[in-house]
Parts: structure tokens; C-alpha cells; sequence
């Protein structure tokens, strides 16, 4: 099973606004609200792909139920907590092709369900294959939780991915997690270096193979990404027909890569897959919010090519 850890979920709320105008009174042409956060979509698009998922993490109570419903017959280990969850808003603007994000703060955790959420989690990792740890911390979250969570894993040898930013990404790097995905900003703060290029993107990835760490994917937004091991470089891009919706395409690759690693496929396969689910998530309106046929039509537009 792999167990995708959501410990700052968010609740998204998509409008769509036509001609949205700062300071003006708009009408909605739709709205959509989701159970989300990085880790939910990660969790949500895994099952999509048919991988076996676990989901654990943190959740105001009022929202607890809310989020279950997201993951039918997923198994879910929500540590209830008081206070709201945090909510984010995205103003879509389908003329003047512009987003517009809210996000407002949400709950803060406690040291009881530090120890509630840590417990559970040493419970539930046995048996586990797989751990990946998407998305931000809560206020008042150790900003080491993430080199904490890898550490244990290492130590019952299951493999682990991180995909988040700032401290957390750089105290999390440093406990040398099986898998990395940064995107080029965050590559220049873990690195230092300057990645304009999938040839630089590739050479500052390497410097992050160390330790337990076997791969490294650098995302770079419209210009594709970069997945780096310690004998290959390669890249890749996906041609999406019709760009809808951003929000989301980085969980979404997450969960493409993921799949193909625990499938043992190759390194070509796995960037492949990634760019391919993360553009049919870009086709449609909702985070980790995939229509198969559009999935099935990406998995033929992505050009995949080595970069040394």
C-alpha cells in the first residue's frame, strides 16, 4: 500500500468567473467545492490510477467527514483536530485567461495531536510500502516533522517521497528521503543554483542524490520536468490541447511518478506517466480532478528525450 501523509489539508473552492474585475460585482458561472490539500489530491488520483492507498493525517472535526467522502473505500487515519480547516479559493477567469488564489489560515495543531497523529502513524506504516509526504505544515508543526516522519520510515526500510517547500523541504532533504520533487525555485533554495535550463535543473538534481535518495524530479511548469537518478538524466514535456486549470498539476505528477515506482517501471515510464496525468489535470476544472479520457489522450502527447 502506499500512504500518502495530508497534514494541512485545505478545502478548495473553484469559481468560475468570466471577466473577473478587482473591485467589481461578478457572477459566478459555476463553483465547485473539493475535500483537497496537496496529499488529498496525491491520494485522490493514486486511486484513479488503481494503486492501493492509504490516507493519514490531520483534519478539523467539523471537516472530517467531508474529507472521507472524497476517498471512498480508502482507507483513511484522520487525527481530528479543533478548529477549521483551512479553505482556498481560486478565481478562474476563462476570457482573461488569469487565476486569481485566496487562501485563508486554518487550524493550528496541538502537542496532544502531535502525539495522537505521530502514534498513529508509527501504527500504521507496518505493512506500508510506500510513504508519501505532500503539502505544507500546520501552524505550529514542528518544522522538522517531515526528517522525523522519513527517519522512521528508513528505519523499516519503506520508501519515501517529499514534495514540499521552505524549512520543511530543506530540513526534509537532509534526511536523504528515497524521492525528491522539487520545482526549479525550490531546487535554487535547496541547492543554491540557478536552474534555467533541463541541463542545470539535471546538474543541481544530482547534487541531492545523496544518501538513501535515488531520484530526483525537477518540475518547471510549462517547460515540462526533469528526473534525474545517479546514471540518467532525462526530460520531458506534455502538449496539452487546452490548458483549464493549474491547481493541482504538481500533486497530480506526483501521483503519475508514484505509480510507476511502485510498479517498478523504468525512469522513462515514470516521467512520462507524470507528465501525462498532470496534464489531463490541467484540462479540467478541480485539483486531482482526472478524466480518463483525457489521461488517455496525454499519455500520447508527452515527448520524453535524455539530457545527457
Amino acid at each position: 500500500m502506499v500512504l500518502v501523509i495530508g497534514l494541512n489539508p485545505a478545502i478548495d473552492r473553484i469559481l468560475i468567473v468570466p471577466n473577473f474585475a478587482v473591485g467589481a460585482t461578478l457572477k459566478a458561472e459555476s463553483v465547485q467545492t473539493l475535500a483537497a490539500g496537496k496529499a488529498m489530491n496525491v491520494a485522490a488520483v493514486l486511486r484513479l490510477l488503481g494503486v492501493r492507498v492509504g490516507y493519514a493525517g490531520f483534519v478539523g472535526k467539523e471537516e472530517a467527514a467531508f474529507f472521507r467522502r472524497r476517498l471512498p473505500d480508502v482507507e483513511c487515519w484522520m487525527v481530528e483536530v479543533d478548529g477549521r480547516t483551512r479553505t482556498d479559493t481560486t478565481l478562474i477567469d476563462p476570457v482573461g485567461h488569469t487565476e486569481t488564489h485566496v487562501r485563508e489560515p486554518g487550524f493550528a495543531v496541538q502537542t496532544e495531536d502531535m502525539e495522537r497523529f505521530l502514534d498513529a502513524f508509527t501504527g500504521v506504516i507496518v505493512g506500508v510500502e510506500f510513504v508519501v509526504m505532500s503539502g505544507s505544515l500546520p501552524p505550529e508543526a514542528p518544522e522538522g516533522l517531515y526528517a522525523e516522519l522519513v527517519g522512521l520510515c528508513h528505519a523499516r526500510h519503506i520508501r519515501t517521497l517529499l514534495d514540499t517547500s521552505g524549512t520543511p523541504l530543506a530540513m526534509g532533504a537532509a534526511a536523504r528521503p528515497s524521492f525528491l520533487k522539487p520545482n526549479t525555485e525550490e531546487l535554487a533554495e535547496l541547492t543554491g543554483g540557478h536552474a534555467g535550463s533541463a541541463a542545470e535543473a539535471a546538474l543541481w538534481g544530482r547534487t541531492l542524490l545523496q544518501g538513501n535518495t535515488q531520484a530526483v524530479a525537477v518540475t518547471r511548469g510549462a517547460e515540462g520536468a526533469v528526473l534525474v537518478d545517479r546514471e540518467t538524466a532525462i526530460q520531458g514535456n506534455a502538449s496539452v490541447p487546452s490548458v483549464v486549470n493549474t491547481v493541482g498539476c504538481g500533486d497530480a505528477f506526483v501521483a503519475g511518478w508514484v505509480a510507476k515506482l511502485v510498479s517498478g517501471s523504468p525512469l522513462t515510464e515514470q516521467l512520462g506517466e507524470a507528465l501525462a496525468v498532470a496534464g489531463a489535470n490541467a484540462m479540467t476544472h478541480g485539483a486531482g480532478v482526472i478524466e480518463r479520457r483525457n489521461l488517455d489522450l496525454m499519455r500520447d502527447r508527452v515527448t520524453i528525450s535524455d539530457v545527457w
